[in-house]
């Protein structure tokens, strides 16, 4: 059964954006344990990072600059949340089309937090051969509910917000995979600092020394190879 990685890549001073997370919330209502969900927070955003502006640039190679809202599934499949190929918005049904698609690759995560200390660990369990020139492992920290980056465009909470890519947004590269033979990997981050108040476009997080996370107790690993 395959779990649609939904990339939202979104904002809160975007207009936009707060009928694309409507939208996003319908269509995966009721859909629990069959989706994973990470947003980027871009544009205005005071959580916006340079990981996220990299994870957008990724899929618009040869230009230089963005819009938003915007969602990346499963890597490939790429639409406005609000205004699919037939002027709809994605919905329940655009779900199951991607959702009916098979799986190859298992993968089982565990993580820890103490502190503000995450330990993470992955299985990776291919039921065919997987390979290519760039294979990479994506290991992704986000935090479930955030609300002190709120804006001008009426949200009043954000889900999924990316904090911090491990160990950081190029993924960590992997040997081919084969079927029936697990690859194990362990990861480890520590973020530094308190809280940083004062971020903005001009001014993201600095990793090193500060962080953006509410409540360690709300964290959460996403976890995929592409």
């Amino acid at each position: 059964t395959r779990l649609v990685l939904h990339e939202v890549f979104s904002g809160s001073n975007c207009g936009a954006c707060a009928p694309a997370a409507e939208n996003m919330a319908t269509a995966l209502s009721g859909q629990d344990g069959t989706y994973s969900l990470l947003k980027y927070q871009l544009g205005s955003d005071p959580y916006i990072t340079p990981e996220a502006i990299s994870r957008r640039m990724l899929y618009l190679p040869g230009e230089s600059s963005y819009s938003i809202p915007w969602v990346v599934a499963d890597g490939r499949n790429e639409f406005h949340p609000n205004e699919m190929d037939d002027g709809e918005a994605y919905g329940t049904d655009d779900f199951e089309v991607l959702a009916a698609q098979p799986a190859y690759l298992a993968i089982n995560v565990s993580s820890t937090t103490t502190g503000q200390t995450l330990d993470i660990s992955v299985e990776l369990w291919p039921t065919q051969d997987i390979s290519g020139e760039d294979l990479r492992l994506f290991v992704a920290i986000k935090e479930n509910t955030t609300e002190n980056n709120i804006g001008s465009n009426g949200q009043t909470e954000f889900k999924a917000v990316l904090k911090k890519f491990v160990p950081d947004g190029d993924g960590t590269p992997i040997d081919a995979l084969v079927a029936g033979t697990p690859s194990i990997h362990s990861f480890s981050y520590t973020f530094a600092g308190e809280y940083a108040t004062e971020t903005s476009m001009s001014s993201p997080v600095d990793h090193a020394t500060a962080h953006t996370v509410e409540d360690f107790d709300d964290l959460d690993v996403v976890v995929w190879v592409q």
